[in-house]
């Protein structure tokens, strides 16, 4: 740990000194400061840096880093058959009536209804 520290200690000093952070240097005061628990203002004022650099640099990796991505497993499979469909009530019907025309029906329709649209159909044609 110490020799870290110490590593650590001296980016630090650096990146005070400086007007200009290398990558690897913002990278490594971010880890420090993110390390630290403390507000940015405490931080810098502790190490000598510019909170607005800091905070600058924090956006900055904030973005290049955008939205985590995952991926969720999925599990593929084929559609029920016709049997299973009609077993569980899910298959519509179709009528087909005069002149090519069709009238689908889905499960649970009201068959008096559909009777009177049927007539009132085929007698306008």
């Amino acid at each position: 740990m110490g020799r870290n520290t110490e590593k650590v200690d001296a980016t630090l000093a650096r990146a005070a000194a400086s007007n200009y952070w290398t990558e690897a240097e913002a990278q490594a005061v971010l880890e420090a400061y993110e390390a630290s628990g403390l507000s940015v203002a405490e931080f810098a004022r502790r190490h000598g840096l510019g909170p607005q650099r800091l905070r600058w640099w924090k956006k900055r990796r904030a973005e290049e880093a955008g939205p985590a991505l995952s991926f969720i497993p999925v599990h593929v499979a084929a559609p029920p058959s016709p049997e299973a469909q009609r077993a569980a009530g899910t298959v519509s019907m179709e009528v087909l009536l005069a002149r090519g025309r069709r009238i689908r029906v889905e499960p649970g329709f009201d068959a008096d209804a559909l009777g009177r649209l049927v007539r009132a159909l085929e007698e306008a044609c």
